[in-house]
């Protein structure tokens, strides 16, 4: 029987089940630090006091604003509000400079070609514009003030959210990863 040469061993994909994990953890560590942020008052407020509709948003809050400050919440709901958009931003893109999201960092996943070599900034940045499109696509109509970018939002994140039961196919790939170029892997199988 012939041997493999190890160079040829196919590096084995990662499927839905460590995906979902590493998802749900990174779920629980951002809320963690939009928390954290919220409480030490390390936010976008000034960004959010200035989007439209602010104000009809604390007026809706009115009723809960009053417990967070209290509470020791700095500045309440525009605090909670711009920590969750501080977060929501920066959390992701951690990811998309290494290659791993904390979630998948701790449970020892990280993106790679679809031959199983490592990635690079490039590629981890193409794969998380095309995940992240829904969010990238509201962030530049609110920007630039075009709003059809932000009506494509929304079937633009519902197709890449769909997409992910792909991962449930043979090639265990979400549509993301696909368009991207992309796969996911235990970080020590990554040549």
């Amino acid at each position: 029987m012939e041997e493999l040469n190890p160079q040829e061993t196919p590096v084995a994909r990662v499927g839905a089940g460590p995906r979902l994990a590493a998802a749900l953890l990174d779920y629980v560590l951002s809320t963690i630090a939009v928390m954290v942020a919220a409480w030490n008052g390390w936010a976008w407020k000034t960004v959010v006091n200035h989007l439209p509709g602010s104000s009809d948003v604390l007026a809706m809050y009115e009723p809960v604003e009053d417990m967070l400050v209290e509470s020791g919440m700095a500045e309440g709901v525009m605090g909670l509000l711009g920590a969750t958009a501080l977060i929501s931003f920066v959390y992701p893109l951690v990811e998309g400079f290494t290659g791993a999201s904390p979630g998948k960092w701790a449970l020892g996943l990280r993106v790679g070609f679809p031959d199983g070599s490592r990635g690079t900034a490039i590629l981890y940045l193409r794969r998380f514009a095309i995940k992240f499109v829904r969010p990238l696509l509201g962030a530049l109509a609110a920007l630039t003030g075009l709003g059809f970018m932000g009506m494509l939002a929304g079937p633009a994140g519902l197709v890449i959210s769909m997409g992910t039961l792909l991962l449930f196919a043979d090639h265990k790939q979400a549509l993301h990863d696909k368009l991207a170029g992309t796969a996911v892997y235990r970080r020590a199988e990554l040549s």
